[in-house]
């Protein structure tokens, strides 16, 4: 008897905990000001991302979704990161108060503007982009979620257009 009901009591209480978690995603994703995000893509497909202009693995994740963004829809939200430096934040500005977002967004992670960023004001928005990763609890990028899936997925990973259901 004792042999049959722990391993049930475990499975159950992985079934509560994943649900749980699951719960716990989706009232956090409720709270994200989606209106703030860049929203590149015009797929059925849905993700959040929190992203740094300068990220090596956001860079290879970004090379993988922009040939997808007919299936997926895009929020993007830029992280910059202060010990990076001055052209981090610059390269930071530039994408999010430019007017052609995407454009500025795949010229910066694809690496053009790198040691030569175009100089440009401050904005706001910038200052909207940091209060969602403080929201989220985000301390490394590329920082994602899948709001059809409520699940997180936090660094790079060569799965993620699996886990969107695109490949």
């Amino acid at each position: 008897m004792r042999r049959i009901v722990l391993p049930l009591l475990l499975t159950f209480g992985l079934l509560i905990a994943g649900s749980l978690y699951e719960e716990i995603v989706k009232e956090q994703i409720k709270k994200i000001p989606l209106d703030k995000a860049i929203v590149v893509g015009n797929g059925k497909k849905k993700l959040i991302t929190v992203i740094n202009p300068d990220c090596p693995h956001c860079r290879a994740e970004w090379k993988e979704l922009k040939n997808h963004l007919d299936k997926i829809k895009v929020y993007v939200f830029v992280f910059p990161f202060k010990a990076w430096g001055e052209e981090n934040l610059m390269k930071s500005y530039y994408i999010i108060c430019s007017k052609d977002k995407r454009k500025a967004l795949d010229e910066v992670l694809s690496g053009k503007l790198d040691g030569r960023v175009p100089k440009v004001e401050r904005c706001p928005l910038v200052e909207e982009h940091l209060k969602v990763v403080e929201l989220l609890g985000v301390t490394g990028v590329p920082y994602n979620i899948i709001p059809e899936k409520n699940k997180i997925i936090e660094g790079f990973s060569r799965n993620l257009l699996e886990e969107l259901g695109i490949r």
